[in-house]
């Protein structure tokens, strides 16, 4: 495989796998980083976010990641449903699902990542440079972030079959309104 077809199968693999499949693996993905996520107290507490916390149960752990895999899929296929006529429920539901498969890096992290004390954090916050561990979570996260972002404009993409400022600006709002619903849906249902 050429090094372009590894990198546009990295940051789009929809154009390969939708549907079912994109949905079994992505679920794959998900209870692997819920069940790692929730030994290394990594919670994935939105749509686009990721915290390291002291404590967290398995069933935390689930919750967050059913409420924001719930509220993604819902909001992309209300937006999908507004730029587009013709696709399926079913290409959202996979292609979304797949596309927080990079999370799993941060629960893989998270797993061996020392958290500092909140209160020694509070007093000097420079102590966060003493753990190499959580400060490599740190810079991590942007790029999974910005990984599991340009997955989901793809997802959206290849399953409503539309493109350009229509396309840019639905996502843009539907990725934000999934984040604040899912954050609202997570503080009032957990």
């Amino acid at each position: 495989m050429k090094s372009k077809e590894f990198f546009e199968l990295i940051f789009n693999p929809f154009t390969r796998i939708a549907g079912w499949q994109a949905f079994w693996l992505g679920l794959v993905f998900l209870i692997l980083s819920g069940v790692i996520g929730g030994f290394g107290n990594v919670i994935f507490d939105g749509v686009i976010d990721s915290h390291l916390v002291k404590e967290e149960t398995m069933l935390q752990s689930f919750g967050y990641l059913g409420i924001s895999m719930l509220t993604l899929v819902l909001v992309m296929w209300i937006a999908g449903l507004i730029i587009s006529k013709g696709f399926r429920f079913i290409d959202i539901l996979g292609t979304m699902t797949l596309s927080k498969a990079p999370f799993i890096l941060l629960a893989i992290v998270g797993f061996f990542t020392k958290m500092p004390d909140t209160n020694e954090i509070m007093k000097n916050p420079m102590v966060i440079l003493s753990s190499t561990s959580f400060l490599l979570m740190m810079i991590l996260s942007v790029p999974v972030l910005v990984w599991s972002i340009t997955l989901m404009y793809n997802a959206l993409k290849i399953s409503c079959g539309t493109k350009g400022s229509k396309l840019t600006t639905a996502f843009i709002i539907a990725i934000l309104g999934s984040e604040a619903i899912s954050k609202l849906l997570i503080y009032f249902v957990l």
